[in-house]
Parts: structure tokens; sequence; C-alpha cells
């Protein structure tokens, strides 16, 4: 098998990875039958990160992986490299496993892959022997463009979500049982928002006697409440995004309205209706201060309107945290900042190696997975066991949801099935909303978050590997000194009148040149 040489800078590359993100087959036959000898295919599959339970050590004990194996005939042995640092040494040691789920922080991403000849190109693989993926991406153009490359290579089988509500998981959160004790609605507006804080500030919505509210909480690892209220000026506070006015790709902090939004902050900032303390806290702090009954809003991920009810539910009985659209301000429209709300497939996904021993077993395996009848079993795993169907309905069994091991429902079903996080399947709301929207207000959230208006947002985008390495030089730099001036104009140790130079110095560090090279790839994008 020819073995093409990685080229030198991998040996070197450093990688950030993520975790792997959120029915009967058709009349393809087993992947089996693909074996070039006859025999069941033997294939290796190679992870990005390991999985994390306390029910399974890996994927391999997964009840649908097994059962996977078993209706395709096909033995899977997979390889789940701790944190995921081995990728590069993988692929610099020029001997790669059959499949490869690759990280989406790769440096030119699939398509340096396949132009290193390490990831095969599929489309003919796929017109031949995968009619599941081959549906889905004839019947959603949208998808077949997120998941091609430029040149209308496809080199990879995702997770996809056909419906976007699973992704709407994210947005701003308020205590709406604050808000009945200080008797105000829901604000709409940046100005109602200021009103809002400024009552939780000096009404003791927690009724405990201080003045000890924090009324819109945040973390510094982050930019999730202060920042998504960027968008109410029509930008991202630290995102290329697409200008409202004319369509091209922008940087939030370049736009008109970020020495406005940044005016703002800091006005809430010096008022007290921000934590004085965000720059510093963590997840864990944060988390402490919240139980403590202190906070009254912040933005962040659907699970916490869950965890924090469950906590906080026997000492206040009337503990609501509720998800709110966007706020409206300048601009005019409520936008998302969610980013993942134009993205049915994420940028990583598996690839056959070019040194696949069977491509075609391990193609047929990828479609078995991503088709109705793997979906099925990587979301909700054995009926009878993880789940039952009534009328068409699947609910998941007290094995999940009332373990008799005692373990949490989200541990109990990764002995079975994946509902909450990604692989090669189609995702499926419901068994994910079966852990995420368990309480009425987190449903609505969801709803609410999803019906944001999304035109800011940039679908996934594809660099070469020339072009993902200029931008990796220029925005290292960038993203650095934007977070660190954005903390300090809303602290105040950077006066708003800065921000002309602080502009300037963007420039220097080469930011327009990253924005040309954003709008290319989304131009070759709109093209595909």
């Amino acid at each position: 098998m020819n073995r093409k040489p990685i080229v030198p800078w991998i040996l070197t590359l450093a990688l950030g990875l993520g975790t792997i993100t959120a029915c009967s087959s058709t009349e393809e036959a087993p992947a089996a039958e693909g074996g070039e000898d006859g025999k069941p295919p033997e294939l290796t599959f190679f992870m990005n990160t390991n999985l994390t339970a306390k029910t399974v050590k890996g994927f391999e004990e997964v009840e649908a992986y097994k059962e996977i194996q078993k209706r395709t005939g096909t033995k899977i042995t997979f390889q789940q490299p701790g944190d995921g640092s081995q990728f590069n040494i993988m692929l610099a040691s020029g001997t790669y496993p059959d499949i490869v789920y690759a990280p989406s922080s790769y440096p030119g991403g699939l398509a340096k892959l396949v132009e290193d000849g390490v990831a095969m190109k599929l489309n003919d693989l796929i017109e031949q022997h995968a009619p599941n993926y081959k549906k889905i991406l004839n019947e959603h153009p949208e998808i077949r463009k997120q998941v091609a490359l430029d040149d209308g290579t496809i080199a990879k089988f995702p997770q996809i979500d056909i419906d976007l509500h699973r992704i709407a998981y994210s947005g701003q959160m308020i205590r709406e049982d604050w808000l009945n004790k200080v008797g105000l609605k829901a604000p709409k507006t940046i100005d109602e928002w200021y009103t809002v804080l400024k009552a939780f500030k000096e009404k003791d919505p927690n009724g405990n006697g201080q003045n000890d509210e924090i009324p819109l909480g945040d973390r510094g690892d982050g930019l999730g409440s202060i920042g998504s209220f960027s968008t109410g000026w029509g930008l991202l506070a630290d995102k290329f995004h697409l200008s409202p006015t004319t369509g091209k790709v922008t940087f939030g902090p370049l736009e008109p309205g970020y020495k406005d939004y940044l005016t703002t902050m800091n006005k809430w900032f010096k008022e007290g209706l921000i934590d004085s303390e965000f720059a510093a806290t963590d997840r864990k702090a944060f988390d402490a201060k919240f139980v403590k009954n202190t906070i009254g809003a912040y933005g962040g991920v659907i699970s916490g309107i869950n965890s924090y009810k469950d906590q906080m539910k026997g000492a206040i009985p009337d503990f609501k945290l509720i998800g709110l659209p966007a706020a409206f301000g300048p601009a005019g429209k409520s936008f998302s900042s969610h980013i993942q709300m134009v993205q049915n497939v994420p940028l990583d996904g598996a690839f056959v190696s070019t040194q696949a021993k069977d491509p075609v077993a391990a193609v047929k395996l990828l479609d078995f997975m991503v088709g109705p009848e793997g979906s099925d079993l990587q979301n909700w795993g054995i009926e009878g066991k993880s789940y039952k169907a009534e009328n068409g309905k699947k609910t998941y069994t007290d094995e999940v949801f009332k373990n008799p091991e005692g373990f949490e429902p989200t541990e109990a079903v990764k002995k079975y099935a994946l509902p909450t996080s990604g692989m090669v399947k189609v995702m499926d709301f419901h068994a994910w909303a079966s852990f995420e929207l368990r309480y009425p207000e987190a449903a609505e959230a969801n709803e609410t978050w999803f019906q944001a208006d999304r035109s800011l947002l940039i679908p996934p985008l594809s660099f070469s590997g020339e072009e993902s390495q200029k931008l990796g030089s220029i925005m290292s730099e960038v993203n650095t000194y934007v977070k660190e001036m954005w903390i300090k104009f809303i602290m105040g140790s950077e006066p708003i009148g800065s921000y002309d130079q602080f502009a300037a110095t963007l420039k220097k560090m080469g930011i327009e040149e990253a924005i040309r090279i954003q709008q290319a790839a989304y131009d070759r994008y709109q093209k595909r």
C-alpha cells in the first residue's frame, strides 16, 4: 500500500481536540458482503477522544456498537487514544487505521487530509455502496454543502442533525421567580434588560435582606453572558460573522456598533449589574455562586435549567430559570450568537483512510451507522432493555431513568446508546430531549432559541492548508488580544476612548487579511 508522507509540520502539531459532538435499514447488503476475501471484514476505527463514561470502558462496550457489529457482520476494533493527543502522532507514523474520526481542529481540515493522501475521496463508493447516506445528501442540499469540500469531494461520514431544533441549546437565561418578586416582565430589549438588572440589584429578590445579588453572572473562560448581548448591535463580540447590512464576512470588534456595545457593558459593570469577579470566575466558582441564590441571569446551555432546578427546588419551591430571546438593540433584530445554529453537520467526522484494507466494507459500515437502523441503535440502544416502543413512540426504560445500580440517567444510558453526543449517525431530537428537556421551561427555552434570527452566523467553512496556517497564525494573536482588551474595556481599566487604537492594532496584527481568507472560503461555500 502506498504511503504518502505527512508534511513535517505535523510532527510538531499541537491539537486542541473537542469531544465528538449531538428504524430499519434500506435494501443495501450487510457490510460483511464487502469483504475482499469472502470473510467478514475486520475494521480498525480510531476515535479522536475516549468515551467518558462510568458504565462502560469505551465504545466497544456500548450495546449499540455490539449490535451494529452483529447486524453488519463486521468486527470493529476501536482505538481510543486518551484525550486525542495521539492523532498527530498516528498521522506522522505513516500507518493509518481503516476508519478515523478526525478532529475539527486539524489545520486545513479534511481537505488537507485528502490532499496529503490520508483520507480517501468517497464520492464513487458512496454512489455505489451507501444508499442511506446518498439519500440524506440528495434530499437535503444544505447538508450536502456542509459535507462536501469546495471541489465537490465527499470524504467523511459525520454526525447529522437534519432538524436543527436539537442545536438550540444555548442562550440567555433569567430567574423568572426573581422577575415576579421585582414586579417586572421578561426583558426583550437592551433597555428593558437594564431596568430588570437594576431592579435585581436594588430590590433584594433573593429575600435575605443583604445586598448580595449578582444581576448578571458570567465566567472568565468564555464570553457567554456579556458577550451574547453584542448581537443587539448586530455583531458577535469575538468572532467572524456576516454583516447584517452587507452580507459580507466581518469581524465583530471592527464593526461600528462594537464601541457602543462596550460602552453599555461598561456602564452595567460600573453600576454593579455585572459580577465584579466575572473575569476570574470559572465554572466551579460560578456554580457555587448560583446555588447560593445570588445570580439573576446568565448566558449558558440548556442543561443548566435542569441541573439548577434539581438543586434549588427543595429550598426555593418557586425557583424557575427560563430562556429568553436574544435582546433587541440598535440593530433591530433578535440575532442568535450560537454559531452551531447553522451547522447541520460539524467539522469533525469519520473518514476512510487510504490504507483501509477494505474500503467498500468501511463505507458499508459507516452507511449502516448513519442510516435509520444504525442511528436508531446509537440514539436509543436495545429495545426491551434501554427503551420501549408503543404506538410508534419510543421512551427510555427504568433501566435508564431509574437505574437499579444507582447511575444517573445520563450515565446509565451510555451502557446502551449515546443519545446526547455525536458519532456517525443522524441525531434523534426526541432521544436527546429525554435528557435535556426534562422540565417544561427547558422545552420552552429550546423553542425560543430555535426561533432566533441566524443571519449573522457563518456556516462551517473549509480552508486550504496555506489558508489554515495563515489564519491560525493571525488569529492566535488576535484572539488573545481581543479577550484581554474586551475585559479591560468592560471593567474600565482601559478607557472606551482607546477603541480606535485597539482597532488599529487589530489591523496591524493582520485581521483584514484574516477577513479576506474567511470571505474567500465563504464565497467558495456558496458555490458548492
